[in-house]
């Protein structure tokens, strides 16, 4: 009876470690990639945090959020399998990549941008008016600047040119930061860019230049970056994700509200280091569209795989649903806020 009064206390004393333990854990770190801001929210998400932290009922509880800045989308591939970012933000040829090429058991979770989409802004590919191209077909042989190959931008581009006979090995590639575009192009070296936005104003509107297409013209609307997580990592944190994502959802919001807008503004003059005038786009028709639910539009993601494919821009099919696809810690997060 000694023996086992002992034992028992003992498993008393190891259940309360236990417990005493996971009372004290750390917060879960989620490190996000991002591209370019405002189109991409992690980095103002980080500066609203520590800004106004009441807006967070989980930030620094449950978890802890780390922006990380990629040049493109598809360098977040390898980030990933080396469990250096827990959510990527991926294009729709970097999420096809990932789950071909680099062998990893993806989810697509959430939205970042769409592009295209009826009423919001879709990428300008800008030529100058004076220039040597004045028609698709005049890509051949010239310069064309792009973030990172395989980024959405870079996969609608050429997208475009292969609907009009253009291949990759018929002109130079010029991979380059968004924000360096424009220059590059008045300097005469490069022919062609994709432009932001942020960047449009004084060009879109500027008879200097001519908008060749847009990525709507390219590709229709589509889900242009993506947010996705390993399977694996979502098993093993799912109720820290939720609370994540219960946050994530309500800082959405509350940059597409008109009522925060001066606020958020200035949180994204300070993020961008660009003064408010050049970010009067910023969340309305004029910028790519935020889904206030965080939802993609997976239509659009496999359409955009199959044509990839069919023109050879994307070496290998995916059926991205329903096996590459969990949307329970939005849908889990969104009944939080609203519920229902």
């Amino acid at each position: 009876m000694k023996r086992s009064g002992l034992a028992a206390a003992a498993m008393m004393a190891a259940g309360m470690i236990t417990l005493s333990a996971a009372a004290g854990a750390d917060p879960l770190t989620i490190r996000v990639g991002w591209v370019v801001t405002p189109g991409h929210l992690t980095p103002l998400e980080e500066a609203l945090g520590k800004r106004e932290p009441g807006l967070f009922k989980h930030l620094g509880k449950s978890y802890v959020l780390q922006a990380v800045h990629f040049q493109g989308t598809t360098p977040e591939i390898q980030a990933q399998a080396i469990n250096e970012l827990e959510i990527a933000s991926f294009s729709t040829a970097a999420v096809a990549l990932a789950i071909t090429n680099a062998k990893l058991d993806e989810r697509i979770v959430g939205d970042v941008v769409a592009d295209g989409i009826p009423g919001h802004f879709s990428e300008n590919f800008v030529v100058l008016a004076d220039g040597p191209i004045k028609t698709i077909e005049d890509v051949k042989g010239k310069r064309i600047a792009t973030n990172t190959i395989g980024s959405a931008s870079d996969a609608a581009m050429r997208t475009m040119f292969r609907k009009h006979g253009i291949k990759d090995a018929d002109f130079t590639t010029v991979e380059t930061n968004f924000a360096n575009m424009p220059a590059m192009l008045e300097g005469g070296k490069v022919d062609m860019i994709g432009l932001l936005p942020q960047f449009a104003h004084g060009i879109i509107d500027n008879p200097k230049y001519k908008v060749l297409f847009t990525a709507r013209d390219a590709v229709g609307p589509t889900q242009a970056v993506m947010w996705a997580m390993r399977s694996d990592f979502i098993a093993a944190h799912r109720p820290a994700l939720v609370d994540f994502f219960e946050d994530h959802i309500g800082a959405v919001r509350w940059f597409l509200d008109p009522k925060n807008r001066e606020e958020a503004l200035a949180i994204t003059s300070e993020v961008t280091k660009l003064p408010k005038d050049k970010l009067a786009f910023a969340f309305t028709a004029e910028d790519f569209y935020h889904s206030p639910d965080a939802r993609p539009e997976l239509g659009s993601v496999q359409k955009e795989i199959d044509e990839a494919v069919e023109l050879g821009v994307l070496p290998k099919r995916v059926e991205i649903s329903p096996h590459y696809v969990d949307l329970s810690l939005i849908e889990e997060a969104k009944r939080r806020i609203d519920g229902k």
